[in-house]
């Protein structure tokens, strides 16, 4: 009996070996479940910054320069390590609002007040979000312009 125990399990195809090895073993990191959670997160901080793009009447091309900062530009944590996601999206909606229209105190709005976004959180996230536009932005053309002085 011992010996085709040892036949079954040497004649095992590759298929069924890759099928097996595929799934979660015990005591392993399971990588595709690190996938769907990050994707949730992303798909989280957009759904919340549509709910206050909404809220604050932001219509068209503004709406869409929130939502490629939010995807493409630096994580949240990246922005401001001790903020609430929903702090940084909204802090991203005021940039893209107020550079297009009036700079307003962000007391004036409930929804900046609620969340805890006060003008010094919102100052030190443009100040990141600065030194992300500007690693994006060529400098060199501009800068061999200037030197030929």
């Amino acid at each position: 009996m011992m010996a085709s125990d040892q036949v079954k399990r040497e004649s095992r195809s590759v298929n069924f070996l890759l099928w097996k090895y595929k799934t979660k073993q015990p005591g392993e990191i399971n990588p595709v479940n690190i996938d769907l959670k990050k994707e949730w997160r992303e798909n989280q901080k957009i759904r919340t910054a549509l709910t206050q793009i909404d809220d604050l009447k932001i219509t068209g091309d503004l709406q869409k320069q929130v939502l490629w900062i939010l995807t493409e530009g630096p994580g949240t944590k990246a922005l401001c390590g001790r903020c609430k996601f929903e702090t940084v999206t909204l802090a991203v909606i005021f940039y893209v609002k107020f550079s297009n229209s009036k700079k307003r105190p962000l007391k004036d709005y409930r929804l900046a007040r609620e969340l805890g976004l006060t003008e010094e959180v919102y100052s030190n996230i443009l100040t990141k979000l600065g030194r992300f536009f500007q690693k994006k932005m060529a400098l060199n053309s501009r800068i061999k312009k200037y030197n030929e002085f």
